[in-house]
């Protein structure tokens, strides 16, 4: 191989060595302009569906769609909390990856609206820069529900979720709702102490066990009154969620997600029951007699159909439930109404087929979920509104979140003579068991609706 002479280069002619002309130097700062701008939208919309509740089994897919809708050659790995997205520059064959890392909840008016933003950017119906600034809008957004109703909403779900899942009577109710008022103001004032963060759930559990145990000599049982108190941190939707990954083939976010649902539910096991025994070291009898009392007994084996109160309580409790946990996805108002249908459908569906047609517990599992997914898809069809809320709010009247929780109850409590004596690891399966037939009602529900996608807009659901 040799190289250029000096004389080759004498004939070499001008035209090579232009210069390059105003426009076009225009023209390429605007390109590169553009491009760097839909990277920082690209960014932006990670951190909002990540930061307000998306699906995690759609995050990838929905990002994908708008990268190519945009016009961007990007890709995407999904891990909880956290987003690795990458931007390739076939031109110069670079590529520029960002690690993005947000907590995440549930603000399902926020996602609503950039939900809302997808669905024009697909239609090219905003700019780059319209969309920039409504995310940052969005984002800026204050709080619609004040903190300090948190322990409010809490102590509502507890009452009802104590009387419609755990088989407790109102006096427990009462109590649960109590405890969860604490755990509620607990919850604010620990989340500004750093080092309160890692043991604060089990923390309060211990306390919530200790006065669980501590009120047999009232009549109280255990069972209701401990399992509700914090039911809107049992990891049931969790499990749930993890199991829709894995069938969605993201393994790597769901088994993190799973082995993070199990241990939570021992972690929160193991706090109750430190609790319990706490108190049973003082009052030994309060373990065997509480246990074994009629009315512990039917707490302890109530399902839907059979209940301590009476089950014309549920057309209060039912949607009393609903309207804490739209409160708690931080839903607006006008959304409460479609929420609330959707998920009292799916409640009478699993109440019909356990109570009136002795369903097995497969088709227990399968058809509610199925139900709430159709109602869900066909809303969001006919109207293009998003009705991810809605599906959520269905989902938490099914999640196994209670059986997790007993599971590890039985485990730590094994050689006792209480409530949880002779349960152990079943129920930990039971709980997968009811998170894979909800997770495979919701699948079909969306394929019957969406046999082929959605033709612009990315789904979001599940």
């Amino acid at each position: 191989m040799s190289r250029r002479s000096s004389i080759d280069s004498m004939f070499t002619t001008a035209s090579q060595f232009e210069p390059i002309t105003l426009e076009d130097r225009i023209r390429i700062t605007f390109e590169i302009a553009n491009i760097l701008q839909k990277q920082e939208f690209l960014r932006k919309l990670v951190k909002a569906l990540m930061a307000y509740g998306a699906p995690a089994h759609r995050l990838e897919y929905i990002l994908r769609e708008v990268s190519r809708t945009l016009g961007i050659d990007a890709d995407y790995v999904y891990l909880p909390n956290v987003m690795f997205l990458t931007f390739y520059d076939q031109s110069t064959h670079t590529t520029e990856t960002h690690f993005i890392r947000t907590a995440t909840n549930f603000n399902m008016h926020k996602l609503g609206e950039i939900y809302r933003l997808e669905k024009l950017i697909s239609h090219g119906e905003v700019s780059v820069d319209e969309a920039l600034e409504f995310i940052d809008k969005v984002a800026n957004d204050p709080p619609f529900y004040p903190v300090w109703l948190n322990p409010f909403v809490y102590a509502t779900a507890s009452f009802c979720g104590c009387v419609m899942f755990f088989g407790g009577r109102f006096k427990e109710g009462g109590l649960s709702a109590a405890l969860a008022v604490f755990f509620g103001i607990y919850e604010l004032f620990t989340g500004r102490y750093l080092s309160f963060q890692p043991i604060w759930e089990i923390t309060i559990c211990v306390l919530i066990g200790f006065v669980s145990r501590a009120v047999w000599q009232y009549g109280f049982c255990f069972t209701p009154v401990a399992f509700a108190s914090f039911i809107v941190i049992l990891p049931g939707y969790s499990m749930a969620v993890s199991i829709i990954e894995l069938v969605s083939r993201q393994l790597v976010s769901g088994v993190v997600r799973m082995v993070y649902s199990i241990v939570y539910s021992f972690l929160l096991g193991y706090g109750i029951e430190m609790g319990s025994e706490l108190y049973g070291a003082i009052r030994p009898e309060s373990i065997t007699e509480q246990g074994q009392s009629d009315e512990c007994l039917k707490a302890s084996s109530s399902t839907t159909c059979r209940t301590v109160i009476s089950r014309w309580y549920y057309f209060m409790t039912v949607p009393i439930f609903a309207v804490a946990y739209c409160i708690f996805l931080r839903a607006r108002p006008p959304r409460w109404p479609v929420m609330i249908f959707v998920a009292a459908s799916g409640f009478v569906v699993n109440y019909v087929l356990s109570c009136y047609a002795n369903a097995p517990a497969q088709i227990l599992q399968v058809a509610p979920a199925f139900i709430i997914g159709l109602f869900g898809n066909i809303i969001n069809k006919l109207t293009g509104k998003m009705t991810l809320d809605a599906v959520i709010l269905g989902t938490f009247y099914l999640v196994p979140g209670s059986l997790g929780l007993k599971a590890a109850l039985g485990f730590f409590g094994q050689n006792a003579s209480g409530e949880f004596a002779n349960q152990g690891a079943g129920f930990a399966l039971s709980m997968i068991e009811t998170s894979i037939g909800i997770s495979i009602g919701l699948f079909i529900a969306t394929l019957i609706v969406y046999p082929k996608g959605s033709q612009h807009t990315p789904l979001m659901s599940f």
